[in-house]
Protein backbone atom coordinates (compact mmCIF):
# COMPACT_ATOMS: atom_id res chain seq x y z
CA UNK A 1 0.00 0.00 0.00
CA UNK A 2 2.71 2.03 0.61
CA UNK A 3 4.81 2.04 -2.43
CA UNK A 4 1.11 1.73 -4.41
CA UNK A 5 -0.31 5.02 -3.01
CA UNK A 6 3.04 6.94 -3.48
CA UNK A 7 3.65 5.71 -7.13
CA UNK A 8 0.00 6.45 -7.89
CA UNK A 9 0.48 10.03 -6.63
CA UNK A 10 3.93 9.88 -8.71
CA UNK A 11 2.07 8.95 -12.03
CA UNK A 12 -1.12 11.32 -11.23
CA UNK A 13 0.69 14.81 -11.43
CA UNK A 14 -0.69 15.39 -15.10
CA UNK A 15 -3.91 14.37 -14.28
CA UNK A 16 -4.09 16.22 -11.32
CA UNK A 17 -3.07 19.32 -13.29
CA UNK A 18 -5.81 18.37 -16.03
CA UNK A 19 -9.07 20.26 -14.57
CA UNK A 20 -6.78 23.50 -14.19
CA UNK A 21 -4.67 23.22 -17.64
CA UNK A 22 -8.22 22.23 -19.86
CA UNK A 23 -9.57 25.80 -18.21
CA UNK A 24 -6.76 27.27 -19.59
CA UNK A 25 -5.68 25.47 -22.52
CA UNK A 26 -8.04 24.44 -25.49
CA UNK A 27 -8.31 20.91 -26.72
CA UNK A 28 -6.18 21.67 -29.66
CA UNK A 29 -3.51 23.08 -27.44
CA UNK A 30 -3.84 19.74 -25.00
CA UNK A 31 -3.22 17.63 -28.03
CA UNK A 32 -0.01 19.83 -28.87
CA UNK A 33 1.01 18.82 -25.21
CA UNK A 34 -0.03 14.82 -25.47
CA UNK A 35 1.90 14.80 -28.77
CA UNK A 36 4.73 16.39 -27.08
CA UNK A 37 4.88 14.05 -24.09
CA UNK A 38 4.51 11.21 -26.84
CA UNK A 39 7.98 11.44 -28.25
CA UNK A 40 9.78 11.99 -24.78
CA UNK A 41 7.93 8.90 -23.99
CA UNK A 42 9.45 6.90 -26.60
CA UNK A 43 12.70 7.69 -26.08
CA UNK A 44 12.38 6.88 -22.51
CA UNK A 45 12.09 3.67 -23.34
CA UNK A 46 15.62 3.59 -25.08
CA UNK A 47 16.89 5.84 -22.08
CA UNK A 48 15.46 3.16 -19.40
CA UNK A 49 16.70 0.14 -21.91
CA UNK A 50 14.47 -1.95 -19.15
CA UNK A 51 17.70 -2.27 -16.50
CA UNK A 52 15.90 -2.50 -13.77
CA UNK A 53 14.24 -5.85 -14.10
CA UNK A 54 17.84 -7.16 -14.91
CA UNK A 55 19.09 -5.02 -11.62
CA UNK A 56 16.67 -6.68 -9.37
CA UNK A 57 16.53 -10.03 -10.63
CA UNK A 58 20.46 -10.12 -9.85
CA UNK A 59 20.07 -8.31 -6.95
CA UNK A 60 17.88 -10.62 -5.26
CA UNK A 61 19.99 -13.47 -6.46
CA UNK A 62 22.78 -12.56 -4.93
CA UNK A 63 24.06 -13.96 -1.25
CA UNK A 64 25.95 -11.42 0.25
CA UNK A 65 25.18 -7.41 0.78
CA UNK A 66 28.16 -6.71 -0.78
CA UNK A 67 27.52 -8.05 -3.55
CA UNK A 68 24.41 -6.89 -3.97
CA UNK A 69 25.62 -3.43 -3.66
CA UNK A 70 27.92 -4.76 -6.69
CA UNK A 71 24.84 -4.86 -8.25
CA UNK A 72 23.52 -1.72 -7.53
CA UNK A 73 26.58 0.21 -8.79
CA UNK A 74 26.99 -1.30 -11.46
CA UNK A 75 23.15 -0.76 -12.92
CA UNK A 76 23.58 3.43 -11.66
CA UNK A 77 26.50 3.89 -14.03
CA UNK A 78 25.51 2.22 -16.66
CA UNK A 79 22.07 3.86 -16.77
CA UNK A 80 23.83 7.24 -16.02
CA UNK A 81 25.83 6.81 -19.60
CA UNK A 82 22.76 5.24 -21.57
CA UNK A 83 20.50 7.77 -20.01
CA UNK A 84 22.82 10.60 -20.74
CA UNK A 85 23.51 9.50 -24.19
CA UNK A 86 19.89 8.80 -25.21
CA UNK A 87 18.84 12.72 -24.01
CA UNK A 88 21.55 14.05 -25.69
CA UNK A 89 20.84 12.24 -28.95
CA UNK A 90 17.00 13.40 -28.32
CA UNK A 91 18.17 17.15 -27.98
CA UNK A 92 20.48 16.85 -30.95
CA UNK A 93 17.54 15.27 -33.31
CA UNK A 94 15.25 17.95 -32.04
CA UNK A 95 14.29 19.20 -35.55
CA UNK A 96 13.96 15.77 -37.66
CA UNK A 97 11.51 14.58 -34.59
CA UNK A 98 9.42 18.15 -35.18
CA UNK A 99 9.09 17.43 -38.97
CA UNK A 100 7.66 13.88 -38.09
CA UNK A 101 5.58 15.07 -35.91
CA UNK A 102 4.20 18.00 -38.56
CA UNK A 103 3.39 14.78 -40.74
CA UNK A 104 -0.68 15.27 -40.78
CA UNK A 105 -3.38 14.91 -43.11
CA UNK A 106 -4.58 18.28 -41.10
CA UNK A 107 -1.42 20.29 -42.29
CA UNK A 108 1.44 21.48 -39.91
CA UNK A 109 0.94 22.64 -35.92
CA UNK A 110 1.25 26.47 -35.95
CA UNK A 111 1.14 28.40 -33.30
CA UNK A 112 3.82 26.06 -30.97
CA UNK A 113 7.82 26.35 -30.64
CA UNK A 114 7.67 22.45 -30.83
CA UNK A 115 11.49 22.63 -30.50
CA UNK A 116 11.91 24.79 -27.92
CA UNK A 117 9.13 21.61 -25.90
CA UNK A 118 11.41 18.72 -26.94
CA UNK A 119 14.54 20.45 -26.13
CA UNK A 120 13.52 21.20 -22.43
CA UNK A 121 11.62 17.65 -22.38
CA UNK A 122 15.14 16.39 -23.08
CA UNK A 123 15.92 17.15 -19.40
CA UNK A 124 12.80 15.96 -18.18
CA UNK A 125 13.79 12.82 -20.54
CA UNK A 126 17.03 12.53 -18.37
CA UNK A 127 16.38 13.61 -14.73
CA UNK A 128 12.67 11.23 -14.41
CA UNK A 129 14.61 8.26 -16.09
CA UNK A 130 17.40 8.34 -13.31
CA UNK A 131 14.83 8.94 -10.70
CA UNK A 132 12.45 5.88 -11.81
CA UNK A 133 15.93 3.33 -12.00
CA UNK A 134 16.80 4.74 -8.24
CA UNK A 135 13.53 4.59 -6.84
CA UNK A 136 13.64 0.97 -8.00
CA UNK A 137 16.90 0.54 -5.76
CA UNK A 138 15.06 2.02 -3.03
CA UNK A 139 12.04 -0.95 -3.13
CA UNK A 140 15.02 -3.47 -3.94
CA UNK A 141 16.34 -2.17 -0.65
CA UNK A 142 13.28 -2.70 1.39
CA UNK A 143 12.83 1.32 1.92
CA UNK A 144 9.30 2.29 0.97
CA UNK A 145 9.55 5.48 3.46
CA UNK A 146 12.51 6.32 1.38
CA UNK A 147 10.48 6.07 -1.65
CA UNK A 148 7.80 7.89 -0.34
CA UNK A 149 9.73 10.33 -0.05
CA UNK A 150 11.16 10.97 -3.13
CA UNK A 151 7.80 10.11 -4.83
CA UNK A 152 6.32 13.15 -3.43
CA UNK A 153 9.16 15.81 -3.32
CA UNK A 154 8.67 15.13 -7.09
CA UNK A 155 5.12 15.53 -7.63
CA UNK A 156 5.19 18.52 -5.19
CA UNK A 157 7.65 20.15 -6.96
CA UNK A 158 6.17 19.09 -10.52
CA UNK A 159 2.69 20.49 -8.99
CA UNK A 160 4.00 23.28 -7.90
CA UNK A 161 6.37 24.63 -10.85
CA UNK A 162 4.01 24.21 -13.41
CA UNK A 163 1.36 26.51 -11.72
CA UNK A 164 3.80 29.02 -11.36
CA UNK A 165 5.11 28.50 -14.84
CA UNK A 166 1.48 28.54 -16.30
CA UNK A 167 -1.03 30.54 -14.21
CA UNK A 168 1.69 33.10 -12.26
CA UNK A 169 4.06 33.97 -15.06
CA UNK A 170 1.90 32.65 -18.22
CA UNK A 171 4.44 30.92 -19.93
CA UNK A 172 1.63 28.68 -21.95
CA UNK A 173 2.69 25.46 -23.01
CA UNK A 174 5.88 25.50 -22.42
CA UNK A 175 5.33 25.99 -18.77
CA UNK A 176 3.93 22.53 -18.54
CA UNK A 177 7.15 21.49 -19.81
CA UNK A 178 9.74 23.48 -17.62
CA UNK A 179 7.44 22.04 -14.60
CA UNK A 180 7.92 18.96 -15.47
CA UNK A 181 11.67 19.00 -16.13
CA UNK A 182 12.15 20.98 -12.42
CA UNK A 183 9.85 18.32 -10.69
CA UNK A 184 12.35 15.41 -12.35
CA UNK A 185 15.86 17.40 -11.35
CA UNK A 186 14.03 17.38 -8.00
CA UNK A 187 13.38 13.72 -7.66
CA UNK A 188 16.72 12.60 -9.09
CA UNK A 189 18.41 15.13 -6.50
CA UNK A 190 16.64 13.43 -3.51
CA UNK A 191 16.88 9.73 -4.89
CA UNK A 192 20.39 10.39 -5.04
CA UNK A 193 21.18 11.51 -2.25
CA UNK A 194 19.70 8.52 0.01
CA UNK A 195 21.60 5.80 -1.91
CA UNK A 196 24.88 7.87 -2.96
CA UNK A 197 26.59 5.49 0.10
CA UNK A 198 25.51 2.42 -2.28
CA UNK A 199 26.43 3.62 -5.37
CA UNK A 200 30.24 4.06 -5.02
CA UNK A 201 31.45 0.66 -4.98
CA UNK A 202 33.24 -0.25 -8.00
CA UNK A 203 30.99 -2.16 -10.92
CA UNK A 204 32.75 -4.78 -12.23
CA UNK A 205 32.14 -6.17 -15.71
CA UNK A 206 30.61 -9.54 -15.02
CA UNK A 207 27.68 -8.10 -13.93
CA UNK A 208 27.13 -5.44 -16.01
CA UNK A 209 27.19 -8.21 -18.86
CA UNK A 210 24.72 -10.21 -16.49
CA UNK A 211 22.55 -7.08 -15.81
CA UNK A 212 22.47 -6.28 -20.11
CA UNK A 213 21.92 -9.60 -21.21
CA UNK A 214 18.95 -10.11 -18.63
CA UNK A 215 17.80 -6.63 -20.11
CA UNK A 216 17.72 -6.20 -23.48
CA UNK A 217 15.87 -9.11 -24.83
CA UNK A 218 13.10 -7.14 -23.14
CA UNK A 219 13.94 -3.98 -25.44
CA UNK A 220 11.96 -5.36 -28.19
CA UNK A 221 8.76 -5.96 -25.94
CA UNK A 222 9.22 -2.56 -24.24
CA UNK A 223 9.46 -0.85 -27.52
CA UNK A 224 6.46 -2.69 -28.69
CA UNK A 225 4.62 -1.85 -25.36
CA UNK A 226 4.89 1.77 -25.99
CA UNK A 227 3.86 1.46 -29.38
CA UNK A 228 0.84 -0.63 -28.09
CA UNK A 229 -0.02 2.15 -25.72
CA UNK A 230 0.81 5.39 -27.74
CA UNK A 231 -0.01 4.27 -31.64
CA UNK A 232 -3.34 5.59 -30.91
CA UNK A 233 -2.49 9.49 -30.47
CA UNK A 234 0.30 9.21 -33.48
CA UNK A 235 -2.28 7.90 -36.00
CA UNK A 236 -4.93 10.55 -34.16
CA UNK A 237 -2.12 13.10 -35.45
CA UNK A 238 -1.63 11.41 -38.78
CA UNK A 239 -5.29 11.03 -40.09
CA UNK A 240 -7.27 13.48 -37.77
CA UNK A 241 -7.70 17.05 -35.74
CA UNK A 242 -5.74 18.20 -32.83
CA UNK A 243 -9.12 18.38 -31.21
CA UNK A 244 -9.62 14.73 -31.09
CA UNK A 245 -5.86 14.58 -30.00
CA UNK A 246 -6.99 16.55 -26.79
CA UNK A 247 -10.38 14.41 -26.47
CA UNK A 248 -8.26 11.37 -26.30
CA UNK A 249 -5.81 12.52 -23.95
CA UNK A 250 -8.48 13.32 -21.49
CA UNK A 251 -10.47 9.90 -21.91
CA UNK A 252 -6.56 8.13 -22.00
CA UNK A 253 -5.49 10.13 -18.75
CA UNK A 254 -8.47 9.19 -16.71
CA UNK A 255 -8.70 5.54 -17.68
CA UNK A 256 -4.79 5.27 -16.90
CA UNK A 257 -5.56 5.27 -13.49
CA UNK A 258 -5.76 1.67 -13.53
CA UNK A 259 -2.75 1.48 -14.79
CA UNK A 260 -1.39 3.22 -12.42
CA UNK A 261 -2.90 1.76 -9.26
CA UNK A 262 -1.89 -1.13 -11.03
CA UNK A 263 1.79 -0.32 -11.67
CA UNK A 264 1.33 -0.34 -7.90
CA UNK A 265 0.84 -3.43 -6.91
CA UNK A 266 3.19 -4.95 -9.38
CA UNK A 267 6.02 -2.55 -7.76
CA UNK A 268 5.31 -4.51 -4.12
CA UNK A 269 4.35 -7.72 -6.37
CA UNK A 270 7.78 -8.31 -8.15
CA UNK A 271 10.34 -8.38 -5.97
CA UNK A 272 7.50 -11.09 -3.37
CA UNK A 273 7.39 -13.06 -6.57
CA UNK A 274 11.12 -13.39 -7.48
CA UNK A 275 11.53 -14.11 -3.56
CA UNK A 276 9.39 -17.05 -3.60
CA UNK A 277 10.07 -18.11 -6.95
CA UNK A 278 12.22 -21.23 -5.48
CA UNK A 279 9.54 -22.90 -3.50
CA UNK A 280 7.83 -25.36 -4.51
CA UNK A 281 4.14 -23.93 -4.29
CA UNK A 282 5.51 -21.25 -6.04
CA UNK A 283 2.70 -21.64 -9.01
CA UNK A 284 -0.05 -21.84 -6.37
CA UNK A 285 1.32 -18.18 -4.90
CA UNK A 286 1.07 -16.66 -8.45
CA UNK A 287 -2.33 -18.36 -9.11
CA UNK A 288 -3.59 -17.04 -5.99
CA UNK A 289 -2.07 -13.65 -6.46
CA UNK A 290 -3.58 -13.16 -10.81
CA UNK A 291 -7.32 -14.39 -9.16
CA UNK A 292 -6.89 -11.22 -6.20
CA UNK A 293 -5.62 -9.17 -9.24
CA UNK A 294 -8.20 -9.98 -11.17
CA UNK A 295 -10.75 -9.14 -8.31
CA UNK A 296 -9.27 -6.21 -6.97
CA UNK A 297 -8.93 -4.50 -10.41
CA UNK A 298 -11.93 -5.79 -11.92
CA UNK A 299 -14.14 -3.84 -8.98
CA UNK A 300 -11.90 -0.45 -9.90
CA UNK A 301 -12.71 -1.39 -13.63
CA UNK A 302 -15.78 -1.75 -12.94
CA UNK A 303 -16.57 2.14 -10.95
CA UNK A 304 -14.17 3.95 -13.10
CA UNK A 305 -15.71 2.68 -16.61
CA UNK A 306 -19.04 3.25 -15.17
CA UNK A 307 -18.18 6.98 -14.02
CA UNK A 308 -16.23 7.98 -16.32
CA UNK A 309 -19.36 10.14 -17.46
CA UNK A 310 -20.47 12.23 -14.09
CA UNK A 311 -16.21 12.57 -13.57
CA UNK A 312 -16.08 14.37 -16.94
CA UNK A 313 -18.91 16.65 -16.66
CA UNK A 314 -18.05 17.71 -13.25
CA UNK A 315 -14.21 18.05 -13.73
CA UNK A 316 -13.16 19.81 -17.21
CA UNK A 317 -15.12 22.04 -19.39
CA UNK A 318 -18.20 20.96 -22.10
CA UNK A 319 -15.40 20.86 -24.76
CA UNK A 320 -13.85 17.50 -23.07
CA UNK A 321 -17.07 16.25 -22.51
CA UNK A 322 -16.99 13.67 -25.58
CA UNK A 323 -13.73 12.15 -23.83
CA UNK A 324 -16.13 9.68 -21.35
CA UNK A 325 -16.99 7.47 -24.39
CA UNK A 326 -13.22 6.47 -24.20
CA UNK A 327 -13.34 5.61 -20.77
CA UNK A 328 -14.72 2.19 -21.31
CA UNK A 329 -12.50 0.87 -23.69
CA UNK A 330 -9.18 2.16 -22.66
CA UNK A 331 -9.52 1.60 -19.11
CA UNK A 332 -10.50 -1.97 -20.18
CA UNK A 333 -7.26 -1.86 -22.26
CA UNK A 334 -5.22 -1.10 -19.12
CA UNK A 335 -6.75 -3.88 -17.01
CA UNK A 336 -5.81 -6.68 -19.31
CA UNK A 337 -2.18 -5.20 -19.70
CA UNK A 338 -1.98 -5.10 -15.75
CA UNK A 339 -2.91 -8.32 -15.95
CA UNK A 340 -0.83 -9.22 -18.39
CA UNK A 341 2.08 -8.16 -15.97
CA UNK A 342 1.35 -10.56 -13.74
CA UNK A 343 0.52 -13.87 -16.32
CA UNK A 344 4.15 -12.93 -17.21
CA UNK A 345 5.59 -14.11 -14.14
CA UNK A 346 6.53 -17.46 -15.77
CA UNK A 347 8.53 -15.83 -18.15
CA UNK A 348 10.72 -13.59 -15.80
CA UNK A 349 10.91 -16.05 -13.28
CA UNK A 350 12.37 -18.75 -16.03
CA UNK A 351 14.99 -16.31 -17.11
CA UNK A 352 13.17 -16.16 -20.75
CA UNK A 353 12.64 -12.70 -20.96
CA UNK A 354 12.94 -12.59 -24.63
CA UNK A 355 8.90 -13.93 -24.89
CA UNK A 356 7.77 -10.96 -23.90
CA UNK A 357 9.04 -9.49 -27.08
CA UNK A 358 7.26 -12.13 -28.80
CA UNK A 359 4.23 -11.88 -27.76
CA UNK A 360 4.54 -7.70 -28.41
CA UNK A 361 5.49 -8.32 -31.91
CA UNK A 362 2.31 -10.69 -32.48
CA UNK A 363 0.08 -8.49 -31.07
CA UNK A 364 1.60 -5.57 -32.72
CA UNK A 365 -0.03 -7.75 -35.71
CA UNK A 366 -3.31 -6.98 -34.35
CA UNK A 367 -2.44 -3.24 -33.18
CA UNK A 368 -1.33 -1.70 -36.28
CA UNK A 369 -3.93 -2.86 -38.80
CA UNK A 370 -6.60 -1.73 -36.32
CA UNK A 371 -5.54 1.74 -35.90
CA UNK A 372 -4.74 2.05 -39.43
CA UNK A 373 -8.43 1.03 -40.07
CA UNK A 374 -10.76 2.60 -36.98
CA UNK A 375 -8.93 5.58 -36.14
CA UNK A 376 -9.63 7.33 -39.69
CA UNK A 377 -13.41 6.24 -39.10
CA UNK A 378 -13.68 6.82 -35.97
CA UNK A 379 -11.03 9.26 -34.69
CA UNK A 380 -10.52 9.06 -30.87
CA UNK A 381 -13.07 6.44 -30.45
CA UNK A 382 -10.95 4.25 -32.93
CA UNK A 383 -7.54 4.82 -31.60
CA UNK A 384 -9.79 3.38 -27.90
CA UNK A 385 -11.40 0.25 -29.79
CA UNK A 386 -7.60 -0.14 -31.52
CA UNK A 387 -6.11 -0.21 -28.07
CA UNK A 388 -8.21 -2.62 -26.16
CA UNK A 389 -8.16 -5.02 -29.07
CA UNK A 390 -4.12 -4.71 -28.82
CA UNK A 391 -4.29 -5.51 -25.08
CA UNK A 392 -6.66 -8.18 -25.34
CA UNK A 393 -4.04 -9.96 -28.07
CA UNK A 394 -0.87 -9.43 -26.35
CA UNK A 395 -2.70 -10.72 -23.09
CA UNK A 396 -3.38 -13.97 -24.47
CA UNK A 397 -0.04 -14.58 -26.31
CA UNK A 398 1.67 -13.75 -22.98
CA UNK A 399 -0.51 -16.24 -21.35
CA UNK A 400 0.14 -18.76 -23.86
CA UNK A 401 4.11 -18.23 -24.06
CA UNK A 402 4.37 -18.28 -20.00
CA UNK A 403 2.31 -21.57 -19.61
CA UNK A 404 4.76 -23.00 -22.28
CA UNK A 405 7.71 -21.77 -19.78
CA UNK A 406 6.50 -22.08 -16.53
CA UNK A 407 2.49 -23.58 -15.91
CA UNK A 408 0.62 -22.08 -13.37
CA UNK A 409 -2.87 -22.95 -12.78
CA UNK A 410 -4.58 -19.53 -13.35
CA UNK A 411 -8.44 -18.95 -13.40
CA UNK A 412 -7.85 -17.66 -16.95
CA UNK A 413 -10.82 -17.70 -19.39
CA UNK A 414 -12.92 -16.25 -16.68
CA UNK A 415 -11.39 -13.50 -17.15
CA UNK A 416 -12.61 -12.65 -20.94
CA UNK A 417 -15.89 -14.04 -19.85
CA UNK A 418 -16.46 -11.47 -17.11
CA UNK A 419 -14.53 -8.66 -19.53
CA UNK A 420 -17.11 -9.64 -22.33
CA UNK A 421 -20.20 -9.53 -19.28
CA UNK A 422 -18.99 -5.88 -18.01
CA UNK A 423 -18.26 -4.21 -20.83
CA UNK A 424 -21.41 -4.90 -22.08
CA UNK A 425 -22.88 -3.06 -19.02
CA UNK A 426 -20.43 -0.54 -19.58
CA UNK A 427 -21.94 -0.15 -23.47
CA UNK A 428 -25.60 -0.03 -21.73
CA UNK A 429 -24.53 2.64 -19.19
CA UNK A 430 -22.67 4.96 -21.65
CA UNK A 431 -26.22 4.54 -24.48
CA UNK A 432 -29.00 4.30 -22.01
CA UNK A 433 -27.80 7.55 -19.73
CA UNK A 434 -27.79 10.29 -22.53
CA UNK A 435 -29.58 13.88 -21.47
CA UNK A 436 -29.68 12.90 -18.46
CA UNK A 437 -28.87 15.19 -15.32
CA UNK A 438 -26.06 14.50 -12.66
CA UNK A 439 -28.28 12.81 -9.90
CA UNK A 440 -30.29 10.47 -12.09
CA UNK A 441 -26.28 9.74 -14.05
CA UNK A 442 -25.01 8.94 -10.96
CA UNK A 443 -27.73 6.25 -9.55
CA UNK A 444 -27.77 4.73 -12.97
CA UNK A 445 -23.87 4.44 -12.59
CA UNK A 446 -24.28 2.97 -8.91
CA UNK A 447 -26.19 0.08 -10.01
CA UNK A 448 -24.26 -0.46 -13.30
CA UNK A 449 -21.06 -0.90 -11.24
CA UNK A 450 -22.53 -3.36 -9.03
CA UNK A 451 -24.15 -5.57 -11.19
CA UNK A 452 -20.51 -5.68 -12.89
CA UNK A 453 -18.52 -6.34 -9.63
CA UNK A 454 -21.62 -8.81 -8.58
CA UNK A 455 -20.13 -10.54 -11.57
CA UNK A 456 -16.76 -11.18 -10.29
CA UNK A 457 -18.23 -12.65 -6.96
CA UNK A 458 -19.68 -14.81 -9.38
CA UNK A 459 -17.48 -15.94 -11.46
CA UNK A 460 -13.87 -15.57 -9.64
CA UNK A 461 -15.28 -16.92 -6.48
CA UNK A 462 -15.46 -20.54 -5.04
CA UNK A 463 -17.61 -21.16 -1.88
CA UNK A 464 -14.51 -21.21 0.03
CA UNK A 465 -13.05 -18.03 -1.63
CA UNK A 466 -16.95 -16.33 -0.42
CA UNK A 467 -16.67 -18.22 2.57
CA UNK A 468 -13.60 -16.27 3.51
CA UNK A 469 -14.51 -13.05 2.44
CA UNK A 470 -18.30 -12.95 4.45
CA UNK A 471 -16.18 -14.80 7.81
CA UNK A 472 -14.07 -11.51 7.41
CA UNK A 473 -16.37 -8.83 6.97
CA UNK A 474 -18.42 -10.47 9.76
CA UNK A 475 -15.53 -9.88 12.14
CA UNK A 476 -14.69 -6.87 11.12
CA UNK A 477 -17.94 -5.42 11.64
CA UNK A 478 -18.07 -7.08 15.14
CA UNK A 479 -15.28 -5.86 15.63
CA UNK A 480 -16.46 -2.36 14.54
CA UNK A 481 -20.02 -2.63 16.45
CA UNK A 482 -17.76 -3.88 19.69
CA UNK A 483 -15.06 -1.01 19.57
CA UNK A 484 -17.70 1.89 19.35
Amino acid sequence: MIYGASTAIGRFVYLLLAPVLTRIFAPEDYGVISLIQLAIGFATIFCGMNLGSGIGYYFFKAEKKDEQYVVLATGFWVSLAIASFISGGFAFLVPQLVELLQVREEGPILGHDLELYLEVGSLSLFFGVMQTGLSSMLRFLGKPYHYVVVQLSHVFTTLASVLIFVIYFEFGVIGVFLGGAVGSLMGFFVSFLMLSRKLFHSPTKPVLLSILSYAFPQMPAAMLNWIQTQMGRYCINLFVSLREQGIYAIGFAIASALILVTTAFRLAYDPFALSVMKKPDAPLIYAKTYKLFICAFGMILSVLATFGKPLVQVIFPDSYGEAHTLIPFLATGFFYLGASNILATGIWVSGKTVFTSYAQGLAFLFLLPANLFLVPALGALGASLAFFAGNLAYNLFVYLFSQKLFPVPYYYWRTHVWVLAANLIFWFNTEFTKGLELVELTIICLFSAFFSIVLIWMIFLNRDDQKLIKSFLLNFWQKRVYSI
